[in-house]
């Protein structure tokens, strides 16, 4: 009797598996993805940095390499990603040789469960964990304002993994009381030590079969009730002669800036700057060329209060006599 062969359907690919970093503008999304990047991923992971602004600040500060690094501006706003992000993931999943892995860092104002349904409607790809940074120190603040207090919770219930920063700015009764709201929004999440503790523990498996704890339990909220009307705004700012003029001036109008940052000159020094719950940081850096030069991209409430700083900014950026004439001989 003849041999005969049973065909087999050649097996399907891996999917790639994607982890998605959440949290509300100035958690540390940028400080936790570089620390995870130092500590080592597995080879052949994608980065996808998704901001807020017309230059992707937080793009430039990973450590990474940048021919496995991606940038999405004008991302994540009013919930949407305009489809930015699904025809991306279309692209990369066509890549001759795809990533192995696919880190997301989503912006600050979005909605990961909305991140995740894109990701998990993609045939190729499959969502390993969400993974929400809070800032311990300004939770309290972010709970009592309507305005994001419900964006902030969707954010923490959806995540499979809790990065908890900043709690030695709390007392021990503040830090207990932070962390049995914690637990009644989400309960199931893992909590990840702070970013100084040495000990962290392992990421959830790369498997297909294991679902995102997200993907299993529904979220204390879906959609927050009052959600913000967002307004993105770009500034070129000419050197300025000291740093408290932005800062005097954000510290003003701190009720309708949400975030702040860029690469600014002050006198002849270069800074990256950034703007987060009413604190300025200044790291010194190399001179910026191109569109990045010069400029401060922020995120804030729209209304009259946001209208006034941006007429402020644009006093600011304007040269001063002396400046207008020497940049006309």
């Amino acid at each position: 009797m003849p041999a005969t062969t049973e065909s087999a359907a050649a097996p399907s690919p891996p999917t790639i598996p994607v982890t998605l970093v959440a949290g509300y503008l100035g958690a540390g999304k940028t400080t936790w993805l570089n620390r995870k990047l130092r500590a080592g991923v597995a080879p052949g992971t994608l980065v996808l940095v998704n901001d807020f602004g017309a230059i992707n600040v937080d793009a430039e500060l990973i450590d990474y390499r940048s021919d496995r690094l991606l940038s999405l501006d004008n991302g994540c706003l009013c919930c949407s990603l305009n489809g930015a992000l699904g025809a991306q993931l279309s692209r990369i999943a066509r890549w001759p040789e795809p990533p192995t892995a696919l880190i997301i860092e989503t912006s600050g104002v979005a909605l990961p469960g909305r991140i995740a349904d894109m990701v998990r409607v993609a045939r190729q790809f499959h969502l390993a964990e969400i993974v929400t940074l809070v800032d311990l120190d300004a939770l309290s603040r972010h709970r009592q304002d309507r305005r994001i207090a419900d964006l902030v919770e969707v954010q923490i219930a959806a995540a499979d993994r809790l990065s908890l920063n900043r709690d030695d700015r709390l007392a021990g009764d503040e830090l207990a009381s932070a962390g049995r709201w914690l637990a009644s929004i989400n309960p199931h999440a893992i909590r990840e030590p702070r970013s100084d503790d040495t000990a962290v523990e392992p990421c959830l498996p790369d498997n297909p079969d294991v679902e995102s704890r997200a993907t299993r339990l529904p979220l204390h909220r879906a959609v927050p009730i009052d959600a913000p009307t967002w307004r993105r705004f770009t500034c070129r700012l000419n050197a300025i002669s000291e740093r408290n003029e932005l800062e005097t001036l954000l510290a003003k109008h701190a009720s309708a800036v949400a975030r702040a940052k860029g690469f600014l000159q002050v006198g002849n020094r270069h800074f990256t700057f950034h703007w987060s719950g009413g604190r300025a940081s200044w790291t010194p850096a190399a001179p910026r060329t191109g569109a990045a030069a010069g400029q401060l991209v922020g995120i804030g409430f729209a209304g009259t209060h946001l209208d006034t700083l941006l007429d402020a900014l644009a006093e600011l950026s304007t040269p001063t006599p002396t400046e207008r004439h020497r940049s006309e001989h």
